[in-house]
């Protein structure tokens, strides 16, 4: 199939074609030593050092299973680690589930339950909001400090420079990359938006974007 052939070439590319071929055929059943060196057309003694590795890496476990009136034979199967290597369509899944949730509710509730998904994920990063509007230049850089760290955390490779009254959040990666391509009102315009404005306060603006073809996305913060 053409999901699974695009796969097989990734995996591919980072473990080779004979390891990805193992990854595939123990997706869809355990297999022995035997049938490993049948399928791969290789014998076992190759077989063992491939799976070796992959063990050694946590990518597939063994066991023994009972073989009738014989020896117990030894099978190997997919980790979990091993099964996240697999192809998954949580971007398109998360692109539809938007757009039923805008259709349903409208654009308004969409926005509203998006920024309560912001909300959620800085504070699950270990943020504490606070008004920082009230606070002194200094005070207000440190919290903004602290933003950052937060950001950093989820991933997203962010640093701070300061020019006057101007801060800017300079992130150099989107966690949400896939996701914004396609739907950029939603993840820049709602939810890039809600993370700051839940987290800091209003007084911002987005200046740069990956969406709009940027290697880095850019908020200013007003001091003031």
């Amino acid at each position: 199939m053409e999901s699974e052939t695009l796969s097989q070439f990734d995996i591919g590319e980072l473990f080779g074609q004979t390891k990805s071929q193992i990854i595939h055929e123990l997706s869809y059943s355990d297999l022995s030593m035997e049938d490993l060196s049948r399928i791969l057309d290789m014998n076992k003694t190759a077989v063992k050092e491939h799976m070796d590795s992959l063990e050694r890496k946590g990518f597939v476990k063994s066991f023994f299973k009972p073989g009738g009136a014989g020896r117990p034979r030894k099978f190997y199967q997919l980790t979990e680690k091993g099964f996240e290597l697999l192809p998954k369509r949580y971007v398109d899944f998360a692109k539809v589930l938007m757009e039923e949730i805008e259709k349903e509710f409208g654009r308004e509730k969409a926005s509203a339950i998006l920024a309560g998904v912001a909300d959620r994920f800085v504070s699950s990063a270990g943020w504490v909001r606070d008004d920082i509007r009230s606070l002194s230049r200094e005070q207000k850089l440190e919290k903004l400090k602290e933003f950052v760290s937060v950001l950093n955390k989820l991933g997203y490779y962010a640093r701070l420079e300061v020019t006057d009254d101007v801060v800017r959040i300079v992130r150099h990666n989107c966690i949400f990359y896939e996701l914004a391509k396609s739907n950029n009102r939603i993840i820049c315009g709602t939810l890039g938006s809600d993370i700051i404005k839940s987290s800091i306060y209003d007084d911002f603006k987005i200046v740069e974007k990956f969406s709009e073809g940027n290697n880095r996305c850019v908020v200013e913060v007003n001091l003031k």
